[in-house]
This record gives structure tokens, C-alpha cells and sequence, in this order.
């Protein structure tokens, strides 16, 4: 879109081809005369280059071809400190969803997580950050935390306002689905969100497209295949900034496993990731891959219940829901108490946690049944009621509102002779009954107003904050 400095390409070109083959520009010109590339004046009077996104796509598959053909893999002899992580963003993104379905959760001034529900979330994590040790980043490259959060905003999963953070009811059908499909919207949005704040690494996915899947290269052989190609203002001064971000990254989505052969940083493209790639290239692939989560669960009379790390995300959601985590050491542990039944029972019901363990482990012990029954027992007894508290000036003005055909299965309440309860998304059917009967809606400012003009007070028997209808 905004095309590169053509002298940045000329000096890209002599470095790659040598000053006795062809000077760079003499190179441009004539790609330019074969309608490869473009020329665009920008504003200070210098020549930019630009290139049609198919011609883009080609070349780079040119370019990543080579490349791998070129690459030497290293044996997996002497490979140490690996690392591989090929559910763990997905089940990270369900704690996290899970967590902001069962606590208020508000935010700093800055819009910022507050430190302690920062280390709730964290804990839950099955890994912590992006760097392992916590290797410097451009200030613009975001946190894990920062990511998830971004991801389920984007995809509708959750949202903030001036209350804090919240999830939609979409949480929890995502959740529940199949770890394929999560693990797809994931990298979809890995590859639209994150790639422009690590700079010029889609060559590195194409690349991995290319490459064998199980078969481990040392970093710095894909760096000196892939860096010479990479010019232009979007080159970070440092760019094994954004080769180390893109690896790191594909790591934590299973995409690549990692380790270290001697001092070497080494890589090796998973079969999970061959799909993935495939299918940020609208490219059919098979999942040759078997997906390994558990999904068997193992409760105690103690009121503790034990998962494997690796749950499916179904069972992890449950959990999550009804559950005190309490450790993730080599099993997930987690408690019950009433107060966290009570957070789940606003998104299932107890007896869906009982079938759960029923059809995932041996069942809950008997004891823990009774107390989940009789703690579910106290719930829901009292409840908020949402919607609009509607004052009439007298009976007859309430019966008609009530009583008005547009009104009809909305789910209004009469409360008393004067009194109704109108459902917050039946406004647009107020207005219009009311103007239907020629009645103009009193606001709350100016109601409160009149009041305070005459002397009332603002206790508990005012109603300032409802709305009156004359």
C-alpha cells in the first residue's frame, strides 16, 4: 500500500546479486518494464516502489522454495530444553474467558488490568509470557495477556466499558467447540493482529509452509535465507527482533517446537502447523495431526477435583466455571466451594457438573453431590430485574401503555396501578406508543430538578433515577 524507498531496494538488490552482475536499479527498470513492479511519487519528491499483492504472493513462494532447498537440518541427537506447547494458547484463552465470566472484573484509569486479577489470570496460564527469558522486544510488541485480550475482543468473545470486563454469551459456544476450530480463529487473528506489530515475517510463514514438519534448522540458517529479502522502513533496526517474536509466537500457537542444539536456537515446524499455514492460505489441507487432550477428570471427597494441563477445552470451561483453581503443577488442581458453584450456576446448571464428572471420571463422591445440591438450593432466590422503571401519572395512562397493542409478548410488567417495568430493548416500542397517545416522557435530569425545587429528599423512597410518563 504505501510501497518501499526505491534506493532501499537498489542497495537490497546489489547486496544479494554483487556489483558485477547488474546494478539495482538497472534491475528495477527492467522488472518495471515487464509490469511487475510499480512506481508511485511520494510526497518529498523520491521514487517508491510498489507490487501487486499477486505478484507479492509468487515471488515470495519463489523466494521460500529456494530457501528451503537450501536449509541443512540439524539431528535431533543433542537437542536439548525443547519445548512444545500445541494446546496451550487455546486452553489459555478458556481460563481466561472462564475467569472473566466468574469475576468482576474492573479496569485501572488506563484501562489496564488491576495487578491482582493480572496474577489470577496469569497463574492460570500454561505458559507464562512469550520469552522464555523474557528476551528484550520493540515497546509496540504485545504480552501474551495483551494478545488474548485483543483476540476475544475481536472475536466477540468479550468486550470492556466503564464497569470492567465481561464476556458474551458466545464465550462459552467457543469454548465448547472443537479444538481445530478454535486453534484456526486463533491463528487467523495471530496472523492479522500480530504480524504488523512484529514487522515483515510473512516470508517466515510462507517459509514454514515449505519446510518439512518434524524436521528441526538452526535460527541462524532460516535468518540468513529469509533477513536479505526483508528492506524498507518496515526492517526494525534489529530485525532478529521480529524473527525471534515471529518464532516465539508460533510457538505458544504449536505451530513450531523449539530448543537449543548447543548455543543455537533450533526450530522445527509441527504437523499442526503445516495445517495452520495451510489454511492462513486459504490453502485445503488434511489434519493429519491427532489431537492428544484429556478429557478424563478426577474428583475427591475433599472437595478437590484433578484435571491433566492439557483438558479439552469443553471440560476445562467446566471447571473453570464451577471451580477454584488452585495449583498447575502436573495436574490441574481445583476446588469447590459455594461460592464458586454459585459462579458457575449463572452459566450451567449443578446438575450439568455432576453428568460431567460422571461421564468424564468416576463420578462425584457422594458427599460432594449432597453439598453441591443444597448449596445450589440457596441460588437464585433473590434477583435483579433489568429493565426501565416507568412511572405513570395515573392508572388510567398505565392501563393504556400496558394494554397497547404494540406491546404485545414485549414482556412488559405492571407492577402496581401506576407502576411498569418496560424490558430494556422495548424503548423504540415506548416511544412510539407513547407519542401514539400524545404523551411527552419526563428525563430523569428534569425530574430530579423539580424536585430538588420543592424540597424532597433523595432517600430511599425517592425515584429520581426512574422516568415518569404525564
Amino acid at each position: 500500500e504505501r510501497g518501499v524507498d526505491s534506493t532501499a531496494v537498489w542497495q537490497a538488490v546489489n547486496r544479494n546479486e554483487g556489483a558485477g552482475l547488474a546494478s539495482g536499479r538497472l534491475s528495477c527498470e527492467r522488472l518495471r518494464a515487464l509490469g511487475l513492479i510499480f512506481e508511485s511519487l511520494a510526497v518529498s519528491g523520491r521514487v517508491r516502489y510498489l507490487v501487486a499483492q499477486e505478484t507479492c504472493q509468487a515471488a515470495m513462494q519463489l523466494v521460500c522454495a529456494e530457501a528451503a532447498a537450501q536449509l541443512i537440518p540439524v539431528g535431533a541427537d543433542g537437542i536439548s530444553e525443547v519445548e512444545s506447547y500445541p494446546y496451550a494458547l487455546v486452553l489459555d484463552i478458556v481460563h481466561y474467558l472462564a475467569y472473566l465470566a466468574g469475576n468482576n472484573v474492573a479496569l485501572t484509569q488506563n484501562g489496564d488490568l488491576w495487578k491482582k486479577d493480572q496474577s489470577r489470570i496469569e497463574r492460570g496460564f500454561l505458559v507464562r509470557e512469550w520469552f522464555k527469558n523474557g528476551a528484550p522486544y520493540r515497546p509496540e510488541f504485545p504480552g501474551r495477556t495483551a494478545f488474548i485480550t485483543a483476540f476475544c475482543e475481536e472475536a466477540g468473545l468479550s468486550f470492556s466499558d466503564d464497569s470492567g470486563m465481561q464476556v458474551y454469551s458466545a464465550a462459552q459456544v467457543w469454548a465448547q467447540q472443537p479444538f481445530e476450530e478454535s486453534a484456526k480463529t486463533v491463528a487467523r487473528f495471530w496472523r492479522a493482529w500480530l504480524f504488523p506489530r512484529l514487522g515483515q515475517v510473512e516470508l517466515l510463514a510462507e517459509l514454514g509452509k515449505a519446510l518439512p514438519d518434524g524436521a528441526w534448522f538452526t535460527a541462524d540458517q532460516v535468518a540468513e535465507q529469509t533477513l536479505p529479502f526483508v528492506v524498507g522502513e518496515i526492517r526494525p533496526e534489529n530485525p532478529m527482533v521480529s524473527f525471534n517474536g515471529f518464532f516465539r509466537t508460533a510457538l505458544n500457537l504449536g505451530i513450531v517446537d523449539a530448543g537449543y542444539r548447543g548455543r543455537s536456537a533450533v526450530y522445527a515446524i509441527t504437523r499442526l502447523g503445516k495445517w495452520l499455514l495451510a489454511d492462513l492460505a486459504d490453502v485445503e489441507a488434511e489434519a493429519d495431526f491427532e489431537i492428544q487432550l484429556e478429557s478424563r477428570i478426577y474428583p475427591q471427597p475433599s472437595f478437590e477435583i484433578l484435571a491433566p494441563k492439557e483438558t479439552e477445552p469443553a471440560v476445562l470451561w467446566m471447571l473453570e466455571l464451577f471451580c477454584d483453581l488452585q495449583l498447575i503443577d502436573g495436574f490441574r488442581t481445583y476446588r469447590l466451594t459455594r461460592e464458586s458453584v454459585h459462579r458457575g450456576l449463572n452459566w450451567a446448571g449443578v446438575q450439568d457438573l455432576i453428568d460431567l464428572a460422571t461421564r468424564c471420571g468416576p463420578g462425584l463422591p457422594n458427599n460432594v453431590q449432597f453439598t453441591l445440591k443444597d448449596w445450589a438450593a440457596g441460588f437464585g432466590k433473590a434477583a435483579l430485574i433489568p429493565g426501565m422503571l416507568l412511572r405513570c401519572e395515573d392508572a388510567e395512562l398505565a392501563q393504556a401503555i400496558y394494554y397497547a397493542p404494540r406491546f404485545a409478548n414485549s414482556g412488559i410488567e405492571r407492577l402496581n396501578e401506576i407502576d411498569l417495568l418496560i424490558p430494556p430493548e422495548s424503548k423504540a416500542i415506548l416511544n412510539q406508543t407513547l407519542a401514539d397517545l400524545g404523551v411527552t416522557l419526563k428525563q430523569p435530569k428534569a425530574l430530579t430538578s423539580r424536585r430538588n425545587q420543592d424540597g424532597a429528599g433523595t432517600g430511599r423512597g425517592s425515584d429520581a433515577d426512574g422516568s415518569d410518563a404525564e
